[in-house]
């Protein structure tokens, strides 16, 4: 997974993070808004269960999991918009 910093030119505020979804073996992973940290952070939303199997082939399911702060560890977390504001100042944050 590749990050890219983000840079809000009005505050000075920075976030390295995917700037969207992607996923690897084990979690899917978003970009979102912590409204407690005020910060841009990677989340986790899903969660794969392995060993499950369907006429013995193994099945990738996928589960859903209540988005979660890193930082501070509430779930107080919102989608980061297409617009990509700051979420301090509200200014343009972009990626460098």
């Amino acid at each position: 997974m590749e990050t890219k910093l983000y840079h809000c030119a009005e505050c000075g505020y920075r976030a390295n993070v995917l700037g969207g979804s992607d996923r690897d073996h084990e979690v899917k992973l978003k970009t979102m808004v912590c409204r407690q940290c005020h910060a841009v952070v990677d989340a986790v939303v899903a969660r794969l269960v392995p060993g499950e199997t369907e006429f013995g082939i193994p099945i990738e399911r996928w589960h859903a999991v209540a988005a979660q702060c890193p930082t501070c560890e509430k779930s107080g977390l919102t989608p980061w918009p297409i617009a990509r504001p700051c979420p301090r100042c509200d200014g343009e944050m972009d990626s460098q």
